[in-house]
């Protein structure tokens, strides 16, 4: 009996050893999950739900939408405790809400179509300007270059503004046969201004009619269905636009608007809220040529601004990785692999 009661109980020693084995294990296992799901949580000491919002400021054209894009990527994968935002809008309500705080960061500033707000915001230091996008984007009349060159030329001594009356008849208004028609730009743009200071500046209107479209995108289809059809078409246009960066036109002299200020603007707060933030956007800058590029890319493929953005990021290393530390950079590509 006492054998018994002694095997027993050494038994049920053994038993309370093994409990103890297992429950240690347990407990070092529990405290590695918690060490990764706090590491995960804190690491850079935010949360995915504390991460501070970036927002950018959405305008209506592509090319500022697909830039916002690759920052937003850049940001959301190359850096930790940041997450990206967009608000819509037109230029003037996108600098407002910049200097207001609404707004943290305007890709594309085109100020120079506003120089008074942006002085406003500058002078009172609520918009910090950080530099250059990209460089002169230009601005103009443009007409198609086989209009002008090329031995089927209809019309080949027109060089430029001043060159148009003699040409009226190849563009003629269909509301008004006797004139003919120039595409100013667009209702409610500051560039009509200069448009009609041309306009008026060359005498144009006895044998034109200034016409003024809805938005750009009207524009663009006019000037896409005459050159379809290879037929004249003189107007306003700017770049870099899909529309300029796959179809062939000149800017025709003496339509030459200022150089465009295409800056990347921040509310001041972004100095303190987000310095690594305000690092890259300093450094981020593209030329006219290669934003024309994933424009018509981006025309050609059906894509969409977000989708135009990572074929940028992948196919584009060699620029975006001067904008940032080579850390940041394998994040990045690291997160391209795994699309």
């Amino acid at each position: 009996m006492t054998y018994m009661y002694n095997n027993s109980y050494v038994t049920k020693i053994n038993h309370t050893n093994e409990e103890k084995k297992r429950m240690k294990k347990l407990s070092i296992i529990t405290l590695a999950l918690l060490l990764v799901v706090t590491g995960g949580l804190f690491a850079g000491g935010e949360t995915e739900n504390n991460a501070k919002t970036i927002v950018f400021g959405d305008v209506s054209w592509d090319s500022v939408q697909v830039h916002n894009r690759i920052m937003a990527f850049i940001i959301e994968n190359g850096l930790t405790g940041y997450k990206a935002d967009f608000t819509p809008g037109d230029t003037l309500p996108i600098l407002n809400g910049l200097m207001q705080g609404d707004i943290d960061v305007d890709m594309e500033s085109w100020h120079s179509n506003f120089p008074e707000v942006y002085r406003k915001g500058i002078e009172s230091g609520s918009i910090v300007d950080l530099g250059q996008n990209m460089p002169d984007a230009p601005q103009g009349w443009w007409v198609p270059r086989y209009l002008v060159e090329g031995p089927d030329a209809m019309a080949p001594d027109l060089k430029s503004v001043a060159d148009l009356p003699k040409y009226a008849h190849l563009f003629t208004d269909p509301e008004d046969s006797s004139k003919g028609q120039i595409y100013g730009g667009v209702a409610g743009w500051s560039q009509m201004k200069i448009s009609e200071q041309i306009f008026n500046d060359n005498n144009l209107g006895d044998t034109y009619n200034l016409t003024i479209a809805g938005s750009g995108t009207a524009i663009a289809a006019t000037m896409v269905s005459s050159f379809k059809q290879r037929e004249p078409w003189v107007g306003y246009y700017w770049a870099p636009t899909a529309v300029l960066g796959r179809l062939d036109m000149v800017r025709l002299k003496g339509s030459e608007y200022d150089p465009a200020l295409v800056n990347i603007l921040v509310n001041k707060s972004m100095i303190t809220k987000a310095p690594e933030v305000v690092e890259i956007l300093k450094a981020y800058s593209t030329t006219v040529e290669e934003n024309n590029e994933f424009l018509a890319k981006m025309d050609n493929e059906g894509w969409s601004t977000q989708e135009t953005a990572i074929w940028f990021l992948k196919n584009k290393e060699s620029i975006w990785t001067t904008w940032v530390s080579s850390d940041v950079a394998a994040k990045v590509k690291s997160a391209l692999k795994a699309l």
